[in-house]
């Protein structure tokens, strides 16, 4: 990737009832910036994984491996507690959460995964323990679900309409295929693929399942990673090494080529 397409993110945020939406503007990097994915994972380009897990000392952090096969790279080196990421739409940037241990406060932080800059919002304490993330189709704005609806902005919490609820759903829920026409959701106690009137089960026992795209769905079962074609065959697993103990919470961007006269991508 090239240096002229780097850039950082900055951000402002405002607060809704059951979940923070952080919204993003760009800023121009200027260099060559090194950071711990530089000549291992050329992003914007490549599909490639992030992922929660733990190295050896035993501390949370996130990782990252090309999608198809590859060594895990630890991204992240934090003493606290990190949850919950996803890549934006782009691929260029990941919103993840951040709980320092013994303290009831969260953050929702976005990392440029070019740059290298990291810009974070805390969630107001009344906003509870968050569940889940996802970012709007534009890439401009993270929604994270709490106990209520929040943006954050320099000025403070402001509440939402509850009509700003079902947008929000749709945007923290894994939505499945080409035209996002089908979504991932708990059914009897496994997890579910349901498109339309349609619903079939991953299987007893799975986790864990996330996009993997636009014709695919990957989740974890017996201790190992699948992807399944939505539209039926065997699943794969991609050969992965170095896996960082407890891997989990993993995130899929495809990749994407960028040209003169745009970006094209893919997820």
């Amino acid at each position: 990737m090239t240096c002229d397409l780097q850039r950082a993110r900055g951000n402002r945020s405002r607060v809704t009832g059951h979940r923070l939406l952080v919204t993003g503007y760009w800023l121009l990097v200027t260099g060559c910036a090194v950071t711990p994915l530089t000549n291992k994972i050329n992003v914007g380009e490549d599909p490639f994984v992030i992922g929660v897990g733990e190295g050896a000392d035993s501390l949370t952090d996130l990782f990252a491996a090309p999608a198809g096969g590859g060594e895990f790279v630890r991204l992240t080196f934090n003493r606290a507690e990190e949850r919950g990421p996803r890549l934006s739409p782009d691929g260029l940037s990941v919103a993840y959460l951040r709980h320092a241990r013994g303290s009831p406060d969260w953050t929702v932080v976005l990392l440029d995964l070019v740059g290298n800059a990291e810009h974070s919002a805390k969630l107001p304490r009344e906003a509870g323990e968050p569940v889940a993330l996802g970012w709007t189709a534009s890439g401009d704005r993270v929604v994270v679900q709490a106990r209520g609806y929040y943006v954050t902005r320099a000025i403070g919490p402001i509440l939402l309409r509850p009509s700003d609820s079902a947008s929000s759903d749709s945007v923290v829920h894994e939505r499945l295929g080409p035209e996002r026409e089908g979504m991932i959701r708990p059914c009897g106690g496994d997890l579910c693929v349901a498109v339309g009137d349609s619903v079939t089960s991953l299987g007893p026992g799975n986790t864990g399942a996330i996009r993997w795209g636009t014709d695919s769905v990957g989740y974890f079962s017996g201790g190992n990673f699948e992807v399944r074609p939505l539209g039926g065959g065997h699943p794969r697993r991609p050969s992965w090494k170095a896996l960082p103990s407890r891997l989990r919470d993993l995130t899929y961007h495809g990749g994407q080529v960028t040209t003169r006269t745009g970006v094209s991508g893919r997820r």
